[in-house]
């Protein structure tokens, strides 16, 4: 690589490295993970990078990020799985020697002395938002993210997600309206 490549790679990664591992920890709510997946990203990217005019790399940088994110989805999925066949096949023998204190920890309530103050809090409101939107399907988080979080144009939105422009919009509304929906008691209209 030139020093000049060298250069603007380096500036280029330090610009948008927060917002990449933000996007990342979001979709797999683990941040040494997310570390893990962005510098194995970055530096798959570094490797190609010279191939491709920089106006291009931020599209392809998150194109590599999505596809780590993928593929260490599948692979916790698989171990979860595997997790629940082995914990199915324990309860089946009668083996409860696994449960652990927070298996067994139940949930206590914490109201405040002034409920209405409470409900309206400014960290009541980002737990519910949060929740809300990791309960939305993967292909409406990736469209929010890059839309609403990333500012990241449509048609830039639509390659990163490998779709068409009017899925992204579709994509985007749906989690609108469903993040509309859950959050309803926090919007005055």
């Amino acid at each position: 690589m030139s020093d000049n490549h060298t250069a603007q790679l380096e500036r280029f990664l330090i610009q948008h490295r927060s917002k990449m591992l933000a996007f990342a920890v979001f979709r797999i709510k683990d941040e040494n993970h997310a570390l893990d997946l962005l510098q194995d990203a970055m530096i798959g990217f570094a490797k190609v990078s010279k191939k491709y005019t920089e106006d291009a790399w931020l599209n392809l940088l998150y194109k590599i990020l999505k596809r780590r994110i993928t593929d260490f989805q599948r692979k916790q999925s698989g171990r979860s799985r595997l997790r629940q066949i082995l914990s199915f096949s324990q309860l089946k023998s009668g083996d409860d020697s696994e449960k652990t204190d927070d298996d067994l920890h139940t949930h206590e309530d914490n109201t405040a002395a002034n409920p209405v103050e409470s409900h309206y809090s400014a960290g009541d409101l980002a737990n519910d938002f949060e929740k809300a939107l990791y309960a939305l399907p993967d292909r409406q988080q990736e469209a929010y993210l890059l839309r609403q979080w990333q500012g990241i144009s449509v048609i830039e939105t639509a390659e990163i997600m490998g779709c068409s422009e009017g899925s992204v919009k579709t994509h985007l509304s749906r989690a609108m309206q469903s993040l509309r929906t859950n959050l309803e008691e926090w919007i005055d209209e």
